[in-house]
């Protein structure tokens, strides 16, 4: 058994590789085998997948979920998820006591719908669970664990990603449509002067003198 640093700069995290290995009886030796035998890893792996759009500190707190979930920590994910379910409630405002308050506050506000709400809920009952000391009343399973994520990635969805996606695709389509209007105008006042120049052009080629415009005439 032995700690391996990732060699990816942008990580360098530790796993633990172990193996086992037939009639080594010298630390050494082992050393030396151990990199080149069949591994097992602990953790397996380590997702903490990027949460955009959101203050940072629920985007981080919503990684730790999943990543507590990834090595087994099932009880810690649920507990995090809760704290996430809270935080998000706080940044939108949300300041009556008590997270079931919070919870219902963020429905009848609009900002989540009903079927949100009662997952959210959810969330805050599991979590209670672990975080009141309550953890031999029920247990939590990896599936249980999962399934409180995915309610809270759908709350974090609702409440920050989803309408920073809008708001951004509004933007785009404005300033795409703005741009062209900004074209067609410019051709609009450009086509009556290039007509007027076109047809001045065949007539002289003609030998003919165009007639003078209005301006022209009051100019004279």
């Amino acid at each position: 058994m032995a700690a391996f640093r990732c060699s990816n700069e942008n990580c360098r995290r530790l796993s633990i590789g172990w193996s086992v290995l037939y009639q080594v009886s010298q630390a050494a030796i082992a050393k030396e085998q151990l990199p080149s035998g069949n591994l097992e890893w602990e953790p397996l792996r380590i997702r903490r997948p990027a949460f955009l759009d959101m203050p940072p500190e629920i985007a981080e707190t919503a990684s730790e979920a999943h990543a507590c979930l990834s090595i087994g920590a099932a009880r810690g994910a649920v507990a995090l998820a809760r704290a996430a379910v809270e935080a998000t409630a706080k940044a939108q405002g949300c300041t009556v006591n008590g997270i079931v308050a919070k919870i219902d506050a963020l429905r009848d506000g609009g900002v989540i719908g009903t079927l949100t709400a009662e997952t959210s809920h959810q969330i805050r009952r599991d979590g209670n669970s672990i975080a009141h000391g309550d953890i031999g009343d029920e247990a939590i399973s990896a599936d249980d664990a999962e399934a409180i994520l995915e309610f809270t990635d759908a709350l974090l969805d609702e409440v920050f990603q989803r309408p920073a996606k809008l708001q951004k695709l509004k933007a785009r389509h404005d300033e795409r449509k703005q741009s062209n209007g900004a074209v067609t105008g410019s051709v609009g006042e450009a086509g009556p002067q290039r007509l007027r120049r076109r047809s001045g052009d065949a007539l002289n080629r003609r030998g003919l003198k165009s007639q003078p415009t209005s301006a022209e005439c009051l100019t004279a």
